[in-house]
């Protein structure tokens, strides 16, 4: 009776996307929101949606989606420190089950950069460790393109002249 649980589980998918989560949202560019992980249910490990696998993020967790039209994204999230430890997870619309795009530094701000995000729903998953839950505040930006960069810094350079 043992063989067909086993198969069962080896046969069952191994991660779930965000199907069947509470999803707050949409975002658009340029949104800014705040939000507060505290009494959140706990869907997500992290880097995996769905599921438990590393069992590092068992607190509440908020997931936003994300209306994309193109072009570098930056994802900022704002925090305090003091009874919080809230991590930033970015899932591109290729794959919903892991996230590539983190920032787990506790810092109070956490950054994820994505240059040239094709366009899409992404997911934004910010989690924690269980009983570090906390508000926040979730901003999302275009991030400025290498030539508008290399742009500002001759611009800055002349007015310097």
């Amino acid at each position: 009776m043992k063989l067909p649980l086993v198969l069962a589980l080896l046969a069952a998918p191994a991660l779930g996307d965000f199907a069947g989560q509470p999803i707050l949202g949409p975002l658009t560019n340029g949104s800014v929101v705040n939000g507060d992980t505290t009494g959140a249910s706990d869907d997500n490990d992290g880097f995996t949606s769905g599921m438990h696998i590393f069992n590092l993020w068992e607190g509440g967790d908020d997931v936003w989606r994300l209306d994309w039209l193109g072009g570098g994204m930056t994802v900022e999230l704002f925090y305090d420190t003091t009874f919080s430890d809230l991590e930033l997870f970015v899932y591109r619309p290729s794959n919903l089950d892991d996230s590539g795009d983190y920032s787990i530094v506790n810092s109070g701000y956490e950054v994820v950069h994505i240059p040239s995000a094709p366009a899409g729903s992404y997911y934004i998953n910010i989690d924690s460790p269980a009983f570090m839950e906390g508000a926040y505040r979730l901003a999302v930006t275009p991030a400025p393109s290498t030539l508008a960069l290399l742009g500002l810094a001759s611009l800055a350079s002349r007015r310097r002249r």
